[in-house]
């Protein structure tokens, strides 16, 4: 028996690159993360964390509370 979760997300359809689809659903899964726990967790630089970052609060879809990012919505 496996126990892999499964989760229905909707997708804003302003995300159209796979690394802002990615974040977006892994801040959606988790509730909240530094820029550390998304590098560690996705294995993505911290250069790319933060344009994207920066792009998905300028769009409103995540907001920075302190070094913590979470999604609006």
């Amino acid at each position: 028996m496996s126990n892999v979760q499964q989760y229905q997300y909707q997708l804003p359809e302003t995300l159209n690159t796979a690394g802002s689809k990615l974040v977006y659903l892994y801040l959606k899964i988790e509730n909240e993360a530094t820029i550390n726990e998304l590098h560690m967790a996705l294995g993505m630089k911290k250069i790319t964390l933060y344009s994207l970052l920066q792009t998905l609060t300028a769009t409103e879809l995540v907001d920075q509370e302190g070094a913590m990012y979470v999604c609006t919505e």
